[in-house]
């Protein structure tokens, strides 16, 4: 059905061509002649903007791993810490005051539970920043394709008349022609300076993020701790020596 429509525009452009206003079909037969050239530009920008949206894609599953690793340590170091101190709660003999141990047990319990909106803080602040990374970036790509794919294709037509001065917009065009000798490979270098700042912007956050894990990490310690003192001090319980944790079972 497309080849027989055009079979038939390029008749009928054929037979007006040899009647009156040869010049209005000249429009006609430049805009066949640029958007050929429009099509090899729009698809080197797809293809090199798809290439770095893929990369950028690889970058973004490299930092969720990064990030599960951090927080899956942190939330490990902060059992293990709670797990020693519930140890020595939980080996005390009888003659140890149990309402002073039960107290412990809830004293470390709020302190997770503190410990765990601290994190949740971290890991939000980092996502809500992620958010606005990502966003700025492919952002800039969009604008990087829009502006590059040829969509002005028609703009010569703007404020002139294809029958009033016809020559005036073959002229526009053919200026246009000449304006796409070459393909736009300066995009390729933009892009990747894009990427390597959205890289680093991504490292930034993860560094951040580690730092904020580690301020609370340290602050759970130190709540931990003074929960070990006051089990020794407050409810007189002697220190025990450190079990080691057991190893999981796992079957063969």
């Amino acid at each position: 059905m497309k080849a027989i429509f055009a079979a038939v525009l390029l008749v009928v452009v054929a037979h007006v061509a040899l009647g009156q206003r040869p010049e209005s079909v000249a429009v006609i037969q430049k805009l066949n002649e640029i958007q050929p050239r429009y099509k090899e530009i729009q698809d080197y920008v797809i293809n090199t903007i798809s290439e770095y949206r893929l990369s950028s894609s690889a970058k973004i599953a490299d930092f969720h791993k990064s990030m599960i690793l951090v927080k899956g340590s942190f939330v490990g170091t902060s059992i293990s810490q709670e797990e020693e101190l519930l140890s020595q709660v939980n080996r005390q003999p009888p003659s140890v005051d149990q309402q002073c141990l039960s107290f412990i047990r809830q004293s470390a319990d709020v302190n997770m539970n503190l410990a765990g909106v601290s994190y949740t803080n971290c890991i939000i602040s980092a996502s809500d920043l992620m958010k606005k990374t990502v966003e700025d970036f492919y952002g800039r790509l969009d604008i990087t394709e829009t502006g590059n794919l040829g969509i002005g294709l028609f703009e010569e037509f703007r404020g002139e008349n294809v029958f009033f001065g016809p020559e005036r917009i073959v002229a526009k065009l053919s200026a246009r022609m000449n304006s796409l000798e070459d393909l736009p490979t300066y995009i390729a270098s933009e892009l990747l300076d894009a990427v390597t700042g959205f890289s680093n912007s991504l490292e930034n956050i993860r560094v951040d993020y580690i730092s904020c894990m580690t301020a609370n990490e340290q602050l759970l310690k130190s709540t931990l701790n003074m929960a070990q003192m006051q089990l020794e001090v407050v409810c007189g319980a002697q220190r025990l020596p450190n079990v080691p944790p057991t190893p999981p079972n796992v079957e063969s």
